[in-house]
């Protein structure tokens, strides 16, 4: 804690009373140095004693009289207390003792403040500032380069096709690809640029002190590139993204307030979305860019027409799609081929036992007659293998599940299936694979297909072992509950093998 300031013209009781107190100069200076503040009422009239220098300040008056003149001054002040001539030394101490333990509160609610005001202007995932910060920064920014006659710009990058990374691959590896990106901002911008998240897969970047516009292009450029070319790791999964980025210039673009930046900055994105993304676009260009898309668009009701013919002959041969790629996997691995139909016949009764709607319990049949769509492309020698497999060929194994869901990613109509696929053998207690995910973190169609797998195995011949009876199946799978499987599936699951 800081240090009392005591002044006084003479010498005083409270002087004589508190001789650990020492004299220090009455300087301006010095006040700001100072949490507590002693002074005699004689220097009320000084200069530097007014209320915007002594504000933050708990202040002590040493009255020689108790006059309704000088309480009433203490009063206007707002000063902390006062001491009388008539005090004893008991009752000084008691109201400094009370002044530190107000300084303490103080300095506490203070801290907390300090706290709070973090929370609100941080993002929590990945440390950089928020769109609360971005709003108030923008606003002292512009003003600054108005009032300094500087140039100012304001860059915007939007993740393409963000909402389906979230879809397919799930939150974890949505947020891990957020963090990477960060990180690549960070490593490529000078510690003076601010770098805020505005939305989920938008970040609004500060940048300052740029001399020229072809200056700002080479550093957007470079971004891009760093961003696109990088692979976003998560555990065993791969991938690789593209964004879309727009450039607002102060005083170029006449932006003279925050919320000229955001609208500026979106009109950007909705401009290179039109094109189809993975672009750069400064707001000044955007006329002539908009000309070029349309210049390349189809008629709107030729455009309507197609999709509805493509996605009704979608609608007509997925099913024999699905089927294709069934028999693909048969003609690698006979146990497999033989296998998914009685798993997709079981992840569909549970789906239903379940309540779920139809489409999805249409997505579940169809992850589970191709979850394992994966092993096309793992040796039949490892697929066949009588023996334990050794570690090296347990981690190939393990690879199936991405391997399948880098297959069907990119097939609309099959989307839906992939986080299924990609996910079955996760565990509910979180020592599954590929990621790792826990509980309902899982998607509840891989939960589903991920028993119904199990369960065909074990009642299966396999390779390496002859099948088990029903019973035996059915009392493993319930001494996994809460750890490898769901309850709830469970609990479904066993109402239709009683069935």
């Amino acid at each position: 804690m800081k240090k009392i300031l005591y002044f006084s013209d003479k010498s005083s009781d409270i002087k004589f009373l508190l001789p650990f107190i020492s004299k220090i100069s009455t300087k301006k200076e010095d006040l700001e140095k100072f949490s507590v503040i002693i002074f005699d009422e004689s220097f009320l009239s000084k200069e530097y004693l007014k209320p915007s220098i002594l504000k933050n300040k708990i202040c002590i008056v040493n009255l020689k009289k108790e006059d309704k003149e000088n309480i009433g001054l203490i009063k206007k002040y707002n000063f902390f207390d006062y001491i009388t001539k008539k005090d004893s030394r008991e009752i000084i101490l008691f109201k400094l003792d009370r002044a530190f333990r107000f300084l303490k509160s103080r300095q506490l609610l203070l801290n907390k403040d300090k706290k709070i005001q973090k929370v609100l202007m941080v993002d929590s995932l990945t440390g950089v500032y928020n769109w609360r910060y971005f709003i108030a920064r923008a606003d002292e920014e512009l003003s600054r380069a108005k009032r300094n006659s500087l140039n100012i710009s304001f860059i915007g990058i939007d993740i393409d096709n963000f909402r389906r990374f979230n879809e397919l691959y799930g939150i974890k590896v949505a947020d891990n690809i957020i963090k990477s990106l960060v990180d690549i901002l960070r490593k490529n911008l000078r510690k003076e640029d601010i770098i805020t998240r505005w939305r989920e897969d938008e970040f609004f970047i500060i940048i300052s002190s740029f001399k020229e516009k072809k200056d700002l292009q080479k550093i957007v450029e470079r971004l891009k590139e760093k961003i696109t070319s990088n692979v976003f790791f998560y555990k065993n999964i791969r991938l690789k993204i593209n964004v879309s980025i727009g450039i607002v210039i102060y005083p170029e673009d006449n932006i003279f307030s925050s919320k000229d930046v955001i609208n500026a900055l979106e009109d950007c994105f909705i401009n290179i979305k039109r094109k189809g993304g993975n672009s750069i676009l400064f707001y000044s260009d955007r006329t002539s860019f908009e000309e070029k898309s349309f210049s390349l668009s189809l008629d709107i009701k030729e455009l309507k027409e197609k999709l509805k013919k493509l996605d009704s002959l979608l609608s007509r041969d997925v099913l024999e799609m699905i089927y294709g790629f069934a028999k693909m996997i048969e003609a690698k691995d006979l146990y497999t081929g033989k296998h998914i139909e009685d798993t997709a016949l079981f992840a569909e009764k549970i789906a239903k036992q379940l309540n779920l709607p139809p489409s999805d319990i249409e997505s579940v049949k169809r992850a589970a007659i191709l979850h394992d769509l994966g092993k096309i492309a793992i040796d039949e020698k490892i697929l066949s293998k009588k023996g334990p497999l050794n570690n090296r060929e347990k981690e190939i194994i393990k690879s199936h599940p991405v391997i399948g869901a880098e297959i069907l990613k990119e097939i609309k109509t099959l989307r839906g299936v992939v986080p299924a696929i990609l996910y079955h053998h996760e565990r509910y207690d979180g020592k599954g694979y590929p990621i790792g995910l826990k509980g309902d973190e899982i998607p509840l169609s891989a939960r589903i297909v991920g028993l119904a797998d199990v369960y065909h195995a074990l009642i299966s011949d396999r390779p390496y072992r002859k099948a088990l009876n029903k019973e035996k199946a059915i009392e493993i799978i319930k001494k996994e509950v809460g750890k490898q499987f769901d309850p709830k599936v469970v609990e479904a699951f066993l109402k239709v093998v009683k069935k």
